[in-house]
Parts: structure tokens; sequence; C-alpha cells
């Protein structure tokens, strides 16, 4: 009898230990981003640190090639190529450093990334600190790219909506096919 309280004991002493490791494990899970989110920012990554190098040829390689053509147009039309994805041709402000603040998937192969961006100002001759600034990925040509930047603002004000309906076609569509068959996997549709 005493030694069947005792293993009891011991039991329900190792069970709230093992239930609270446990717990302790499934938060992580929870938290973690998706493989899409995780690859914007890692490309987001890239593409600041070339712009804070001033590695411009790099910062276009990582820019998406609609928004490229955008910006000729507008240089064309114009005679500047004033768009927040031209920093080379901004030298009111030099991007120093950022930090990511936030992120969210809005469909299959579009993300938008949040970020706070150190600046100097030429005309103030000083620093503008954490500024917000929401870029806009896409999947395009086998990774993401970077298609748009909303400066001032923040991931709360962009919809998800106004991203899919403001850039049709910059999400390629062998990207949102594969998004279709996988959902219709999991409701049950395939064939």
């Amino acid at each position: 009898m005493f030694l069947a309280v005792l293993v009891l004991g011991a039991v329900s002493s190792v069970a709230p230990a093992a239930d609270r490791s446990g717990e302790a494990g499934v938060q992580p899970m929870l938290s973690e981003e998706s493989p899409d989110v995780f690859l914007a920012k890692a490309t987001l990554q890239q593409y600041l640190s070339r712009v804070v190098r001033k590695d411009w040829d790099g910062a276009r390689r990582l820019t998406h090639a609609r928004t490229l053509v955008v910006i000729a147009h507008m240089r064309r039309r114009t005679g500047v190529e004033r768009h927040n994805l031209a920093p080379w041709a901004n030298r009111e402000s030099e991007l120093k450093t950022f930090r990511f603040t936030g992120a969210r998937q809005v469909s299959p192969g579009a993300v938008l990334i949040q970020v706070g961006e150190d600046s100097y100002r030429t005309a103030e001759q000083g620093m503008s600190v954490d500024d917000p600034a929401v870029y806009l990925m896409f999947k395009s040509r086998g990774g993401f790219v970077v298609g748009d930047k909303k400066a001032g603002v923040e991931l709360s004000d962009v919809s998800d909506h106004s991203v899919r309906a403001g850039y049709p076609g910059y999400v390629d569509q062998q990207v949102q096919a594969q998004a279709r068959r996988e959902s219709a996997l999991f409701d049950g549709r395939h064939r």
C-alpha cells in the first residue's frame, strides 16, 4: 500500500512538468511564420541590405519586373524616376538601418512586411528614426521579389483586398494554380 502511494505521488509530480514542457514546445510552433513569409523576409533583407550599400544593380535584380516597367514609364513620361522602389534616384534620403516589425501573408505568393527604417535626410542633415513602411513581396520568377513600398504606412493600414485588386499579375500563374490544387486537396475536391 505504501509503495502504491509513493509511486502515485511520483507520477503525479512528474506529469505537470511534462505537460508544461509540451505546452512550451507548442507555443513556438503556433507563432512560427509560413514558408512564404520566411522567404519573403529573406528576400527583403537582401534587397534592403543592397539599398544600404547602394548596390543599385543588386536592388534592381530583386525588384519585380512589372515595377521596373512602371519606374521606366514614369521616367519617360516625367523625366524623373519618382518611385518608392527607385532609391537610386532619391538623393534626399539614404537608408541607413532597418528592422522588421511585422509580416502577413495576403494570399499564396503575396506577403506584406512592415519595416522600421532609419534614414539620413540630406535636407535636414539629420536622421529620421523608425519610419514605418510596408513592402509588398510577390512570388515571381521562382522566388520572391519586391513589388512595391508603401512609405509611412503600417501593416494594419493595408488590406488584403487592396493588394489583390491593385497588383493583378504580380504573382506568377503557376503559384496561383498550385495554391488552387492544394486547397482542392484539403477541401476534398480533388479528382
